[in-house]
């Protein structure tokens, strides 16, 4: 869960970072509104004078303005960085809208999952099913042992009998019931150990 909440972050970030850098050359491509022209009216010629120190600095500094004057204004600067920060924000609510509705569709599917599951053990097991087992209660290699828990079988009220296999005498009941754990739990008591052969 906690890696695959890295991944979306991860995802997120990267769309954002594709948007940003998308949004930033479409701006760059429109064609920007003029600033109005700047008029300048001439002024009269003065005599030459001597320049001192302190007028070619400023001088050096009239040029300076004038570039000021082509950037653009800091309003318009303003307006495409509020641009900017309002489209992310709206990327931003949508990544986070289709998160929480990604989180409410899983939640939904392990609903769906888990009661299909419950019908499915219910299905396997309908209640009041009466079905035939054949468990084994024992397997002795010598004939008496295995005709004494032959008869103490029966003497529980099951249709037990003996069959040989694999040079053992192997027990077996025959048992119709709908909760086969309750009859293997009342063997085992009785006898040791029972397991279901059908």
């Amino acid at each position: 869960m906690r890696k695959e909440r890295l991944l979306i972050l991860l995802g997120i970030l990267i769309a954002l970072i594709f948007f940003y850098v998308g949004l930033n050359k479409w701006l760059e491509s429109r064609p920007e509104s003029a600033p109005p022209p700047v008029v300048v009216r001439p002024t009269p010629p003065q005599p030459a004078q001597p320049i001192s120190p302190p007028q070619e600095e400023k001088a050096k500094e009239e040029p300076k303005a004038e570039e000021k004057k082509q950037t653009p204004p800091p309003e318009l600067q303003k307006q495409k960085e509020d641009l900017i920060a309002q489209k992310i924000q709206e990327e931003k609510t949508k990544e986070v809208q289709k998160t929480q509705e990604g989180k409410n569709l899983t939640a939904q599917k392990q609903e769906a999952r888990k009661e299909v599951a419950k019908q499915e053990k219910q299905a396997e097991k309908p209640k009041g099913e009466v079905r035939d087992y054949v468990i084994q209660i024992g397997a002795f290699s010598s004939k008496e042992n295995a005709d004494r828990a032959l008869e103490k079988a029966k003497s529980m009220g099951y249709r037990a009998e003996i069959v040989s296999e694999d040079k053992f005498y192997k027990v077996r009941v025959r048992v119709k019931t709908d909760d086969p754990k309750k009859v293997l739990a009342k063997l085992r008591s009785a006898f040791g150990g029972a397991i279901i052969k059908q």
